[in-house]
C-alpha cells in the first residue's frame, strides 16, 4: 500500500480510531520483530526536527503509549 492509499484508508478515522489502529499495528510489528522501542526512537529522531513543539510532544506521548504493555 503506497502513502496515498494509506491516507485514503485512514483519513476519515477519529483520533481515537487512529490510535487504536496504531496500537494494533505496532503490536503486530513487535511480534514479528519489525518494530522495537529503538526503531520508534529512530523515527522520532528523524521526524522531530520537522515538527512543531506541540507535534513533538504529541509524538512523544504516542511513543510512550505504544511502548506501554497492554
Amino acid at each position: 500500500m503506497d502513502i496515498n492509499q494509506q491516507y485514503e484508508a485512514y483519513r476519515n478515522q477519529t483520533s481515537d480510531e487512529l490510535m487504536e489502529t496504531l496500537l494494533k499495528l505496532t503490536a503486530e510489528q513487535k511480534q514479528t520483530g519489525e518494530m522495537s522501542e529503538g526503531k520508534m526512537e529512530e523515527i522520532y529522531a528523524m521526524l522531530s526536527p520537522m515538527l512543531s513543539e506541540s507535534q513533538r510532544k504529541r509524538m512523544r506521548e504516542i511513543i510512550i503509549r505504544l511502548n506501554t504493555p497492554n
